[in-house]
Formats: structure tokens, sequence, C-alpha cells
């Protein structure tokens, strides 16, 4: 019993409940959830797609090099020359010097978002300032020139007892001469680097960096579809390589014979040159005519053209991983959070392949595929949910490709500053009245040591020179107080040096339009006209800009936005019977008015673009001459290839919308759109 007076030993706790508030955690980061499973599938088509096979075709290959190099035909020895030592050495030097590096750089600077120019010169002139041309270039020359090598040592290697078989030595075999540098070696690796120039200028000219979504790809299709496209893709790819080797070849043996006709004989004209290259290139002054010489190196030509055909065949197997579609939501409990965390990714490869999978679920018609989907639907165990995610990032990027389509594709402006404060209007000061030292009455002239000791006294000029310096720099901050007297002589230097600069370009000017305006005129008269079509018409190719490629800057992610107007419109549709409680209604508005206003951008642009080219009547064909009928057939072209870039967002813009309003019918008064939206809509909703 508790005695009065005293306090209870019991600790008094609060009552427990069941209710609490807890707050829903966050969707899971792409890099989390979905990347991961994208890297996996990666990483073992690398290991076993890319590697593996690359590997068996440089076996192969070089098997069959080494079996050439010998000459034998035999079918035991050609089976002991597979398995031999020496030809699993060259093996994996072979891939370590072609595939290896081309992985690596396609790995390293691969990407989604292509960078497209108006015109060649200007895709040739963007690519120079980056820095992944400079490492391509360097990474294709070490590569085919380590194959050159290579093969050198295979046929040094292989073919001391072959009979007709080209000795691929450094140097001739000359007693006199010991230093005459071998012809073929020079045209192998003169061929090698060659070929490796044009391809870098092939991949900068394609923007072959960026991937290429085919056509014909999507997540839908079946086997037969995809079996039958890659064929295509095969033949398509051994039939480019075949004719881009060729024309290479063909371009090379030109340059190694002008090289040898003109370019050397030049340099031996030169002052002290030819000191330096006589002990090595004297041997190719004389002997037959170049013409003269092709028939006799024939078997060399054909060496090198496989040579490069094989190189070339290296680099593109490098990156045949990047264009095929990947699955992997299948693999994992909850699909939806692992496609929804995916396009939430910041790298756009990752979303979009995970914009191509989502378009897989919104599309396919299965108990399955809606049980899916209505869990996505009515998903609260995140904050914000599932489809909040999803929307917002949907309109987010619409609206960032919207502006850009607004702008053609020119870069945002720069935000503009805001304004500076003004300063509060000081009363100027009163002016002083300055002492006057000098006697005011006329005098005789001082002796000379009397304006010394002046000069040096408290109140001379060295003195009032100083305590003016000294009041000026006392209204400078401490901080700055120590470069002050440094700093007009630092901004006169760096305005000097500003003007040397300018003025030095200056120079340069004019001798530039004066050589240009020379050889103008040096070689309109001389050389034949079909020559000088030829290099005006190049010149105009190179830098004459394209209605297409205009085009494709102010879409450079249509593919991407494509995949995500399919998207939004199949889930919408699919939400009238999928959402049970609402979740989508109120996010209608907001999709109907995004992909309508997209919709009207893209026909204003197309407006413009038929404007550019008028097809002319008749009389006017017969008034026109050849070239500005050429003009007028390339105009339309290129009017033509610019309306297929849009139609791929607009087709699927208005199908879209078209499934919307089919589904929906007569629901959307519900729904309140701004007036242009509702004039839009309603010409969708009197078509159907």
């Amino acid at each position: 019993m508790q005695t009065p007076g005293r306090s209870s030993s019991t600790p008094i706790r609060a009552i427990t409940s069941k209710i609490s508030t807890r707050s829903a955690p966050p969707l899971p980061p792409a890099s989390q959830t979905y990347e991961p499973l994208v890297k996996a599938i990666l990483r073992h088509r690398l290991l076993y797609n890319i590697f593996l096979w690359s590997l068996f075709s440089a076996w192969v290959l070089t098997a069959w090099w080494s079996t050439w190099c010998q000459g034998r035909v035999e079918i035991l020895s050609a089976v002991g020359n597979v398995l031999a030592p020496k030809t699993l050495a060259f093996t994996l030097a072979t891939w370590m010097s072609a595939v290896l590096p081309a992985v690596v750089l396609r790995n390293r600077y691969m990407t989604v978002i292509p960078t497209v120019a108006p015109s060649p010169s200007k895709t040739f002139r963007n690519a120079l300032a980056k820095r992944s041309t400079s490492h391509a270039l360097l990474t294709y020359i070490n590569s085919a020139i380590s194959l050159g090598i290579i093969h050198v040592l295979m046929n040094y290697t292989y073919e001391s007892a072959a009979s007709g078989s080209p000795r691929l030595t450094l140097f001739v075999k000359s007693k006199k001469h010991p230093y005459y540098l071998n012809g073929a070696v020079l045209y192998l690796f003169w061929s090698q680097t060659t070929l490796a120039l044009a391809y870098l200028l092939r991949d900068i000219l394609l923007d072959r960096f960026a991937i290429r979504w085919p056509d014909s790809w999507t997540v839908l299709a079946v086997n037969h579809q995809m079996q039958s496209f890659r064929l295509a893709h095969i033949l398509t790819s051994s039939a480019t390589l075949l004719l881009f080797t060729m024309f290479c070849t063909v371009g090379n043996i030109a340059l190694f014979g002008l090289s040898r006709s003109v370019v050397l004989p030049l340099l031996y004209t030169l002052p002290i040159v030819p000191r330096i290259l006589r002990p090595f290139s004297a041997h190719f002054l004389r002997g037959s005519w170049t013409l003269l010489l092709l028939p006799r190196h024939f078997s060399l030509v054909i060496r090198t053209f496989y040579l490069g055909l094989t190189t070339v065949a290296f680099w593109e197997f490098a990156e045949s991983s990047y264009h095929e579609a990947i699955h992997v939501s299948h693999n994992t409990a909850d699909p939806a959070l692992t496609l929804v965390s995916g396009i939430t990714s910041s790298d756009p490869y990752f979303k979009h392949l995970a914009y191509a999978e989502l378009k897989q679920l919104a599309r396919e018609d299965s108990p399955a595929a809606s049980t899916r989907r209505s869990a996505l639907f009515e998903d609260q165990k995140y904050y914000p949910n599932m489809w909040s995610c999803l929307v917002r990032d949907a309109l987010l990027t619409l609206g960032e490709d919207y502006q850009l389509l607004l702008r053609r594709g020119k870069p945002a402006p720069p935000p503009v500053a805001a304004p500076v404060p003004s300063k509060p209007a000081v009363a100027p000061p009163i002016p002083a009245t300055p002492l006057i030292r000098a006697p005011i009455l006329k005098s005789s002239p001082a002796s000379p040591l009397r304006a010394a000791l002046d000069t040096l006294a408290s109140d001379g000029p060295f003195s009032t020179v100083a305590a003016s310096t000294e009041a000026g720099a006392s209204q400078i901050p401490e901080l700055f107080r120590s470069v002050f007297p440094a700093q007009p002589a630092r901004d006169s230097a760096s305005r000097v040096v500003k003007k040397g600069e300018e003025k030095i370009l200056g120079m340069f000017e004019p001798v530039k339009a004066l050589w240009k305006r020379r050889l103008s005129t040096t070689l309109h008269p001389t050389a034949p006209q079909a020559v000088v079509g030829a290099l005006v018409q190049v010149g105009d190719w190179w830098t004459r800009e394209r209605v297409n490629r205009v085009a494709e800057m102010s879409l450079p992610n249509r593919r991407l936005d494509a995949l995500i107007v399919d998207v939004l419109c199949h889930l919408t549709c699919a939400s009238l019977t999928e959402d049970l409680f609402g979740v989508v209604q109120r996010d209608i508005p907001k999709i109907i008015e995004a992909i309508l206003s997209f919709l009207t951008a893209l026909e204003e642009y197309q407006m413009e673009l038929n404007k550019l080219y008028i097809p002319p009547s008749p009389e006017e064909l017969d008034n026109l001459s050849a070239k500005e009928l050429a003009a007028k057939a390339r105009l339309a072209e290129e009017v033509a290839r610019a309306g297929d870039v849009l139609s791929e967002v607009t087709d699927v813009l208005k199908d879209g919308i078209v499934e919307i309003v089919k589904t929906f019918g007569e629901k959307l008064e519900a729904f309140k759109f701004p007036p242009r939206i509702s004039w839009k809509l309603q010409g969708f909703v009197d078509y159907i």
C-alpha cells in the first residue's frame, strides 16, 4: 500500500499506438536497380559476342595468312599450322592490336546524342575540337601500323623459303647501299596509315561515335524479323567494307605514285634535305616509271588490300554490340519499378533502353501486362510514386526537345544577368586652392646648388609626388595595396599583347586571301575545265549547308521522343480501365497539351520547309539551265529528307492523339484545356 505523501516508484510511459506517420521512401535510383542489370548483359556480350568471336576470327585469319605465306596446300600441314604455337602467338598479337584498342575507344566515347552540323566542313571543324578525335586518330594509326608490323614479322617468319613472294624487309639487299629503304614495306605502311585516316574521316562525317538505332529495330519484333535484320545488316556491312577498302586502295596507289613522282623530286631540290634523304631514298629517283611499277607489284597491292580489309573488319566488329535491344525487367521482382527507375538515369543510353522496354509493357495486351500496369498506377510505396516520376521525366524530356525545336537546333541563349544597382550620386568635392610654393615676385635665377637642395627638401617635387601616391593608395583596401602600383602596368601589358596578336593575325589575312587569289588565277587558265569543275563541285559539297541536316539538328533525340510519346499515350489509354483510383486522370490535360504543342511546332516547321521548295512550272523548266535544274532537284531531295526526319516524331504524335481520342471519346469534355489546345484537339475529334 502506497504511503500518503510519497511518490510512486513506477515510471510514467507514453501510451503506444500502431498509428505512425512514416514517410514513404523515394524511388530507388537507376544506378541501383536498372543500370547494373544492363551492364551485366553488356559485359556478357562483350566477353562472349565481341571478344570470343573476334579472337576466333583473328585465329582463322592468322592461320590463313600464315598458310598463304608458306605456300602450303597440303591438308595435314595446314592443320598443323593452325595449332602451331607461332600461329597462336600471332593470333593474340593481332587481336590485341586490332580489336582491343577499338573496343576501348568505343566504350570510352560512344554516345547516344548525335553531333549534327549543317555541312561536312562544319562537321569536320566540330570534330577537331573534340578530345575523342585526337584519341581516335592515335588509336587507329597505332592499330593499323601494329597490324602492318605483325604482317611483316609473319612474312619474315614464314616466307623465308617461299619462292616468288616479296621479301618485306626494312632495307633492300645491297652491299653498296645498305640503307636503301624497301619500297614494298613503305607502301604497306603507307597503305595502312592512309586506311586509318580515311576510316577516321568516315567516322567523323557519319558521326559513327553516336549510336544509330536501326529503323526496323523495335522491342516488339519477333525472332525471325530480328534474324532477317541481322542478316541484312551483315550483308550490307560486308559490301560497304569491301567498297570502302577498294576506294582506299585506289586512293593509296594514286597518292603513293604522286609522292614518288612529284613530291620526292621536289624535296631533292631543297638545299640541305637531299643530304639527309639520299642514303635512304636515292634509288626511288631512278628505275622504271611509276605507272610501270603497278603491274610488276600487283601481288603487293592485293596483299595490302586484304590486310586493309581485315583491319577494317576488326574495327567494325568492335561496335556491333551497341545496336541491339536489351531486356532486363523480366528478371526482377517488380518490372515496373525497374523500368521507371531506369528512365530516370542520367545516362541517355540507359534512358533510351528503359523507355524502349517500357514501350513493350505499355503496348502488350495480356493479363500479366495489365496487372503490371495496374501496379504502376496504384503504387503508393514510394514518394513521389512511380507514375508521378514517369510523367515528370517524360514531360521534362519532351519540353527540352520542344524548346530545342523552337530554336531550330541552336544552343540556348545565356541567362540575362541581373541589373547592377546604381550607386547613389555623390556630390563632387569642393576644389581646394593649391598652395603656390614658387615666389610670386620675379627673382633672379637660383644657383644650381640651391636648386638641388630644394629638390631634396621635404616640400620639394619628389616629396609632393610621393605624398600624392600615398594619398591615392590610402583609399584602396589593405588587401589590394600591395598590387595597386603593378595593376596599371599589367593591364597595359595585356592590352599591348592583345593588340600585337590582333596585328599579327591581321597581317596573315591579306596573305591568305592573296594566296587563294593567286592559286585560283594560276589553276584556272592551266588546269583542264573538267578538273576545275570537279574541284568546284567538291568545294560546294564540302561547304554547302543541307536542309535535312538542319532538321536533324532541331530533333537530335527524335527516336527517344517517339518512344516517350508512345509510352505516355498507351499508358493513358490503358488507365481508363486499369487505373482504379484515377491517378492518371489529373495528368491527362498536361500530357495532351505537351503532345499537341509539340505537334503544332512540328507542323509549323514543315510549313517552313515546304516554302523552301516550290515545284517549277513547265515554262520555268524550259528556261532553267542544267546547273539550275540540278540545284532544284538537290533542294527538293533535301526538303523531302527533312520531312522524313520530322515525320519520325509527327506520325507518332498523331497516332497517340488519335488513340486517346478514340479511347476516351466524350469523356474528354471533363478536362479543361487552353483555347489553342482545345481548337487543335477538336480537329482530331471531328476527324474521328
